[in-house]
């Protein structure tokens, strides 16, 4: 490159386009939603390289994706929208979140490159890509400067003429769709069904997947209707509602920024430092409902359906906006469910297919590492945030691959759904087998697809690695908190009533919200636990998700809060945000009530 000459990549299309501009760079993971990177384009993330930088109008070139579904959602409004998002992204792999959102962002996407993309651009090269047709070769050109690239001749234009690009990867038109599909593409059935249905196809040519696979449910990101502080969803329902959309699956809602019904309850956590009035957050809410009830979305805020509106059996596959949905359909019913790009299950949902693609396919869910928790630990796992920690450990070392977890038992509903929820800070894919427990890893031999691989080394887990989780994910030393969460994802009844015994005769001096959705606060008011809770002066907050509460960003990141989440503590952490500690259940109850966390268990 110092003599003006650039350095090639070639890689394979994902999405198609072409882009040029100077590239911000990181070997690290990242995600495009709102608690990730801001509507102006700044990265928030807590600890991450590139905290404090926008990647407006730049080339981005980074790992994968991490954390929230709804960065699809971020990439297409920040990119169509708001004019803040990248030109191009090239990635060692793309993940098919941001695969969906590139569909709709109208930006070209890159991976499996014959070089390190994420070693060989540095930030400040000038870079062009082309990226002609999904499946097909994509040349990146990296220049140390615009005048050096002002210089040369780009090579995408030689290849076009020459006809020089050869085939890679996969031929888009292996995509086989029935009658009824391409009866919707070509709008038989309606303009709404044939931009759904146009869209998810241009997802399966990024994909390469071969076919679409019907669905027996959806759950949808919801939203606010603003230019900033949004998920970023809002202008598409409303295309689809101006286009008279119906679902045509039964189809549920992510839990939402406030319930109506609490809305000046100043107890609540969205009257609590907020950015925004409550009645300025329903103003904003309301539109965005009312485009969802037209086409037929059930509004009942939850992050949790699996547990009782639409209930997941072994086999079927359903489609997601929600990461610890899909873990625990695929890890605890053996239903096949992906970590979906949000705004592709909404056409999901209008059409009742989406292209078939990682853990849709038997392949892809076999096992590849092999954990064995040891005894010793396991006989000293009890609380449920013990499992959120142990999920945790195993998460963030098997990370893109499909772990085979022994030496558990048994897990109540609550332990499950903890150790389940690690999927979105610590996996990547949806997927794990806990021998005995998952009902495709009946057998280690069945876990791994019928035959446990030669020379599999183990991987211990040990009280040190659940231990270590705790110790690092905090971004404080304050040990005075302002704020307990606990319901993330929500909490079920009878994880209500173990909480109502654990605050009996007490009282807390610090605010402690229990998440909950509509049905397990519905409940636990008629069977008196919402009253037995609401004497110690914690508050049972339902629809509502913690990482949804628009907080002033200057006073949120002067807040402490303990939490029993790994998602809130890691996801939810950054630029604007509150600094979290992580513990067990028992000790964000005991900070609740002392005003302070202190770690009793798990110190080394």
């Amino acid at each position: 490159m110092e003599s003006g000459n650039p350095i090639i990549i070639r890689g394979i299309t994902r999405t198609p386009g072409s882009a040029e501009g100077e590239a911000l760079v990181t070997t690290e993971k990242l995600s495009h939603l709102i608690n990730a990177v801001d509507t102006e384009g700044v990265i928030r993330m807590f600890g991450h390289p590139l905290q404090g930088k926008s990647y407006a109008s730049k080339i981005l070139v980074y790992d994968t994706d991490k954390f929230s579904t709804g960065g699809a959602w971020g990439l297409y409004f920040k990119c169509r929208i708001r004019h803040t998002g990248p030109l191009a992204m090239v990635c060692r792999t793309v993940h098919p979140i941001s695969l969906g959102g590139a569909v709709d962002a109208m930006i070209p996407s890159v991976d499996h490159c014959d070089m390190d993309p994420c070693t060989i651009i540095k930030t400040g090269n000038w870079v062009r890509v082309w990226a002609p047709d999904p499946g097909k070769e994509a040349l990146i050109e990296i220049f140390p400067s615009k005048e050096a690239a002002d210089r040369y001749p780009r090579i995408a234009d030689h290849a076009r003429k020459t006809g020089e690009i050869p085939v890679n990867g996969w031929d888009k038109e292996a995509l086989t769709l029935s009658t009824y599909e391409e009866e919707m593409r070509q709008g038989v059935h309606g303009a709404a069904k044939q931009t759904a249905m146009q869209r998810l196809v241009r997802f399966a040519h990024s994909l390469g997947a071969r076919r679409m696979v019907a669905i027996r449910s959806a759950h949808i990101f919801s939203d606010l209707k603003r230019n900033d502080m949004t998920m970023g969803a809002w202008p598409i329902f409303e295309e689809f509602a101006g286009l008279v959309a119906s679902v045509v699956v039964p189809t549920t809602l992510e839990s939402s920024f406030l319930s109506e019904e609490h809305m000046n309850d100043s107890r609540m956590p969205w009257n609590f430092h907020n950015a925004i009035p409550a009645l300025a957050i329903q103003k904003t809410l309301l539109p965005v409902y009312e485009n969802l009830k037209s086409m037929g979305v059930m509004i009942i805020p939850t992050c949790i359906p699996y547990m009782h509106l639409t209930v997941p059996h072994f086999g079927e596959c359903h489609v997601t906006s929600e990461s610890n949905h899909a873990a625990n359909a695929n890890i605890m019913t053996g239903a096949r469910v992906n970590r979906d790009p949000a705004n592709m299950v909404l056409y999901a949902a209008i059409t009742g297919v989406m292209p078939e693609y990682g853990m849709h396919l038997a392949e892809n869910r076999r096992g590849e590492l092999l954990f064995e928790v040891d005894p010793e630990l396991a006989g000293e796992l009890s609380d449920v945030g013990d499992y959120v920690a142990l999920g945790g450990a195993i998460g963030y070392k098997a990370v893109d691959r499909v772990p085979v977890v022994t030496g558990l038992q048994e897990m109540t509903t609550a332990q499950a759904k903890a150790f389940c929820a690690c999927v979105s800070p610590a996996l990547i894919y949806p997927m794990m087998h806990v021998v005995g427990i998952t009902p495709e890893a009946r057998t280690l031999e069945e876990a791994f697809g019928g035959k446990v691989p030669e020379n599999l080394t183990p991987i211990k887990v040990t009280r040190e690695d659940v231990v270590q989780v705790f110790k690092s994910i905090h971004q404080t030393e304050n040990p005075v908190i302002d704020g307990a969460i606990i319901g993330c994802p929500f909490l079920t009844i009878q994880e209500l009533d173990d909480i109502r015994k654990l605050l009996l005769n007490k009282q807390v001096v610090k605010p402690l919200w229990l998440y909950t959705d509509y049905i397990g606060y519905a409940a636990a008011a008629k069977a008196g636990i919402l009253e037995s809770i609401e004497e110690s002066g914690a508050a049972v907050v339902h629809s509502n998700c913690p990482g949804m509460v628009i907080r002033n960003p200057e006073e949120a990141e002067k807040l402490v809060f303990a939490t029993d989440s790994l998602k809130i503590a890691t996801l939810m952490a950054g630029i604007g945000w509150p600094r979290h500690w992580l513990g067990t259940r028992a000790e964000v109850i005991e900070a609740a009530i002392t005003g302070r966390f202190i770690r009793k268990r798990w110190l080394g």
